[in-house]
């Protein structure tokens, strides 16, 4: 290795073991850097090219600080540990993700912190215990739709059902869908692309990415653009996720609601949080209007239906009440 490479190497291999080996509460001397990329890497790295390392190291950014006794630590990461945290807790819960795939990513995302900081979470050996897909195709098909949409092309895939034994099976006899794909949005753990499938039924249409499998780029098919498409062509994510809440398509009506109790207006503001408008009748109910589509204020309201009731409109109300009844007639027998 000529004397240009080793510098060169010499930088690398100082970065590797402060990332790895350092943090506020551990510093590293130039003699004990140089150790452990002995021990580690088997290389020789004489002592002026350590310090050399260091101070390309804070000429190019890096926040290299020097502790007691001489010591060095990387003091800003990519994440703080708070963040890895954070980031460690969604990717478990997300049952989009196939449970090995979640182990893995969780590890590299922890590979952002000294090997002090990193944390043996004692709810990895439970991933495979929590509901969550098994298709292990998900991470691909990101990268096809996000390839897809770069290159203004339509996808084609299969999408999965359920037999009656519950082996994922495709749909429609392995009929082929092909669409538009124009975003990917993250749902209470599920991940779902948002797209233009027939404009004729629907101009906007929604599938789960862990039930998408054999996804490939229509290479002979362009992309149809949301401002081609009337319905679409001012198009607000924001507005359209806030009315609806489970991502059913169709379209947002407005509700009036009342809540038994003013305790309970947090479920309200939880789930539709500044679309949600509180108002008053001169009495003491809770009442609140909000504007979401009816399929997905069907399931919330029979979710919560111990504490809410549909006052308008109608044609919802009498779907609640419809559900509630064929519900009842289930346990006929018991009461």
């Amino acid at each position: 290795m000529d004397l240009s490479q080793q510098k060169k190497a010499s930088v690398l291999l100082v970065l590797k073991v402060l990332e790895d080996y350092t943090d506020e509460s551990h510093h590293l001397t130039q003699n004990e850097i140089a150790e452990k990329i002995k021990e580690i890497y088997g290389l020789s790295v004489e002592r002026k090219s350590i310090a050399s390392s260091l101070d390309i190291l804070e000429e190019i950014g890096y926040d290299v600080n020097s502790g007691r006794r001489g010591g060095y630590y990387l003091l800003s990461r990519e994440f703080e540990t708070s963040e890895v945290s954070f980031l460690t807790d969604a990717i478990f819960s997300s049952r989009s993700i196939p449970a090995s795939n979640a182990t893995q990513l969780v590890k590299k995302v922890n590979s952002c912190l000294s090997v002090y900081e990193r944390k043996e979470y004692d709810f990895v050996d439970k991933t495979y215990d929590i509901p969550r897909t098994t298709n292990s195709e998900i991470f691909y098909n990101i990268d096809i739709i996000h390839e897809a949409m770069q290159r203004h092309k339509r996808v084609g895939f299969q999408y999965l059902t359920y037999d009656k034994k519950g082996k994922a099976v495709p749909r429609w006899d392995g009929y082929e869908f092909t669409v538009s794909p124009y975003y990917l949005v993250n749902n209470f753990g599920n991940y779902y692309l948002l797209c233009n499938y027939r404009t004729k039924y629907n101009p906007l249409n929604v599938f789960r990415l862990d039930y998408i499998t054999n996804i490939r780029i229509k290479e002979d098919w362009e992309l149809k653009d949301m401002s081609d498409i009337e319905e679409l062509k001012d198009f607000d994510l924001t507005k359209y996720l806030s009315e609806h809440i489970y991502l059913f398509g169709g379209e947002a009506v407005n509700a009036l609601l009342e809540i038994d109790s003013e305790e309970n207006t947090r479920i309200a503001v939880d789930w539709f949080g500044n679309n949600a408008e509180f108002i008053s009748d001169g009495t003491d109910r809770v009442l609140v209007k909000v504007k979401c589509n009816e399929e997905s204020l069907l399931y919330w309201c029979l979710q919560y239906s111990e504490h809410v009731k549909v006052l308008e409109p109608i044609s919802l109300r009498e779907r609640v009440i419809e559900a509630h009844r064929k519900a009842l007639e289930k346990y006929d027998d018991e009461f």
